[in-house]
């Protein structure tokens, strides 16, 4: 089975809370698929988590090669497989944008998701994409009985 796993499920299992889910699914069987925006999002909650202060703090403090190095987030992406963003994606993800009300980064992710062929999302953000998955038939987990 294809799960795309979004941003919201790593940044909990960083902080310590909801870790379940992940830990299943890397143990599972199935095909785990992120892309470059889950990345992007995650490792700026990664450096606010990890280093108690704000993203743009560090940077000017000159601390995220520090903190990237002491506490090796990157690999937490060993077993996810990041998927391109092409042209096809980012004109779906336009469309999601009007369609959903969606912000670009979600609005990209979905559009991942849907051209990509995967058939289950994994988020706690249920409340933005529940009905966008609904519709798009992806199924949504927020828990493995969800599968």
């Amino acid at each position: 089975m294809k799960i795309f796993i979004d941003s919201s499920i790593l940044i909990e299992y960083i902080k310590g809370t909801k870790t379940e889910l992940l830990d299943q699914l890397l143990s599972s069987d199935s095909e785990l698929y992120s892309n470059s925006i889950v990345y992007s999002e995650f490792m700026f909650h990664y450096l606010a988590v990890v280093g108690e202060k704000s993203p743009l703090t560090l940077k000017v403090k000159k601390q995220i090669k520090v903190l990237t190095e002491k506490y090796n987030p990157i690999e937490i992406f060993s077993e996810i497989r990041i998927l391109s963003i092409d042209n096809e994606i980012v004109l779906l993800s336009y469309e999601f944008m009007k369609k959903y009300n969606f912000l670009p980064n979600d609005a990209l992710i979905l559009a991942t998701v849907k051209l990509c062929g995967i058939s289950h999302f994994a988020t706690f953000d249920e409340n933005d994409f529940k009905n966008p998955c609904k519709i798009e038939k992806i199924k949504l987990l927020k828990s493995l009985d969800d599968l």
